[in-house]
């Protein structure tokens, strides 16, 4: 069994995943105990337009545990993860996607590989998804290590475990996408910084409810505007 850590803040983003939301609030209050007394759940509402609020707020009246943070209007997915960053509170940072795609308990496997490091972030071992989608990836994923150098087995893979003290030596600030593009840059900012990674395989399983927003034209389209921008940005200021 892993060691167990001392506090744990557990967020995940949901935009429209109604029939999703309380299946994985449900999960992690179940799973989490496994590894920390002292723990958080927070369902980030990034704007939607069905019941997913309504029904985080319900959870988050049900279970002091769960809190609920509201966008207004939708912020994009960088948005949605830089509020759960910001408002986490323990010691430890754990983060997955809103879409149920990934299991929960899988998260023994960061927890075991954190000694020495200060983030632990998965890539999926086999990625159950759509062939549009997987072509999409393994397009994404070349054009940032051409433009970034490689070394990341899954830039966009939304399974990652953090230290606290990630973020007072990095601020988020310095990571200026609100879109797709957030985590890639993230992970090239922290590597900059001198931060220590370790990649994990994790597994990953079909979305059985909604359609997935990550690769829409809209969003593909952002998240090459956001790599472009931060290629060009750090050829005019290589030590920024």
């Amino acid at each position: 069994m892993p060691a167990r850590l001392d506090s744990l803040s557990f967020f995940f983003p949901a935009l429209n995943e109604e029939d999703n939301v309380a299946p994985i609030v449900e999960e992690a209050l179940v799973v989490l105990p496994r590894f920390t007394d002292d723990f958080e759940v927070t369902v980030v509402d990034d704007g939607s337009s069905d019941r997913t609020g309504a029904i985080a707020d319900d959870l988050a009246r049900k279970d002091p545990r769960v809190r609920v943070i509201h966008h207004g209007t939708r912020r994009g997915y960088g948005g949605a993860v830089r509020s759960g960053l910001r408002a986490a509170s323990k010691n430890w940072i754990f983060f997955t996607d809103g879409d149920r795609q990934f299991a929960l308990e899988d998260l023994a496997l960061l927890i075991a590989a954190s000694d020495g490091v200060d983030a632990v972030v998965g890539f999926r071992k086999k990625r159950a998804d759509p062939a549009r989608r997987l072509f999409v990836a393994w397009v994404y994923n070349r054009l940032i290590r051409l433009g970034f150098g490689g070394g990341w087995r899954d830039v966009d893979c939304a399974f990652k475990l953090f230290r606290r003290e990630v973020f007072e030596r990095v601020p988020l600030e310095r990571v200026r996408s609100e879109g797709a593009f957030f985590s890639p840059e993230l992970l090239i900012t922290l590597r900059r910084a001198g931060i220590r990674v370790r990649q994990v395989g994790v597994r990953h399983f079909p979305r059985t409810a909604h359609e997935p927003k990550g690769a829409s034209p809209r969003v593909i389209l952002r998240a090459i505007r956001d790599l472009l921008r931060l290629r060009a940005r750090l050829w005019l200021h290589p030590n920024s």
